[in-house]
């Protein structure tokens, strides 16, 4: 992946590794928190960082800006049924909100879209939630909506976001 240069500095995206595990276990504290609308912040937790990072299922692309992590894209290389060849799946996105507006979220997708070109995915696709009317007005300027709905089957008593 290559590097970019923004008119708010240089911005790296470079796939992430357990030794970036104590930066991003604060980026995803943030995330949560922002995902449950919880009134008390998390705190980071580095033994999660370093599992997420760690999983075998999932990779994790980092954006960097003047060697600050400020955003992350979680996806999956997945078989796809129909074609009978490889898709990805964004599973996370987030931006921390301080750098929101610099089409780092664009970025992030670009970079998870150029390893799916490397590995002849027919497609990359993503869930965005109904309430983010942001999030979804600006995926919509380069990605086709879906006329696919989603759905969620809880398998836990524990939170629901």
């Amino acid at each position: 992946m290559s590097s970019e240069t923004e008119l708010h500095g240089a911005l790296e995206i470079r796939c992430l590794n357990v030794g970036d595990a104590e930066t991003f276990a604060a980026l995803v504290a943030e995330y949560s928190w922002e995902m449950r609308q919880s009134p008390t912040k998390l705190l980071p937790d580095v033994n999660k960082g370093i599992e997420l990072l760690g999983d075998t299922m999932a990779e994790t692309v980092g954006a960097f800006l003047e060697n600050q992590l400020v955003g992350f894209a979680i996806f999956f290389d997945l078989p796809e049924a129909i074609s009978g060849n490889r898709a990805g799946q964004l599973d996370d996105l987030f931006v921390a909100p301080a750098f929101r507006g610099r089409r780092l979220a664009r970025s992030l997708i670009d970079a998870v879209s150029e390893i799916g070109r490397e590995r002849s995915w027919i497609h990359l696709r993503w869930l965005v939630p109904d309430g983010n009317k942001a999030a979804r007005q600006a995926y919509e300027r380069f990605a086709e909506a879906t006329p696919w709905k989603s759905y969620v089957l809880w398998l836990s008593d524990g939170e629901h976001w």
